[in-house]
């Protein structure tokens, strides 16, 4: 078999085989980026560049807040997968909504929410959690995002400066 300059999605290496590209041939192209070399020819390891893209912080609640966020592990009689948040507001908030999920204020004042299914990768994880003063107002007057982690119960303090 004769020796093979391949370029591989931006990296280009020596190989005695030809190779389909993963990610071309996931996209249905069948296209292989090779190009056959004279024997005796030494091609060295080289990368293309990219351009590179300036860093984009993520938006509150998501991952940079989520693990520092307390948390434990959900009820054993729950699905592995259940997410559940809690909310503490020190008895500042009438109405408290969570986007997908339902809850109740608990005797200690804390609103207890559990996710209306088990979370599985690939779907929704950050809820809007909304205070509002009347269980019929159109507009919140405090919003707050956050990111649930499946089989645990976030905790998460929604002070009101009102």
């Amino acid at each position: 078999m004769k020796p093979v300059l391949l370029a591989v999605c931006g990296l280009v290496f020596w190989s005695p085989s030809v190779l389909a590209c993963p990610r071309c041939a996931s996209s249905g192209s069948a296209a292989v980026h090779a190009a056959p070399l004279a024997v005796g020819t030494a091609a060295p390891a080289v990368r293309v560049s990219r351009p590179v893209l300036p860093p984009i912080a993520p938006p509150p609640g998501t991952i940079g807040e989520t693990y520092t966020r307390p948390s434990h592990p959900v009820p054993e009689d729950e699905h592995p997968r259940t997410a559940m948040l809690a909310v503490r507001d020190h008895r500042a908030v009438k109405y408290l909504r969570v986007q997908r999920m339902g809850g109740f204020r608990m005797e200690n004042g804390i609103w207890l929410f559990e996710s209306e299914r088990p979370l599985f990768p690939g779907q929704e994880q950050i809820v809007r959690v909304e205070a509002r003063r009347e269980p019929n107002d159109v507009e919140p007057y405090q919003v707050k995002f956050v990111r649930l982690i499946p089989g645990r119960i976030v905790y998460l303090d929604f002070c009101t400066a009102d």
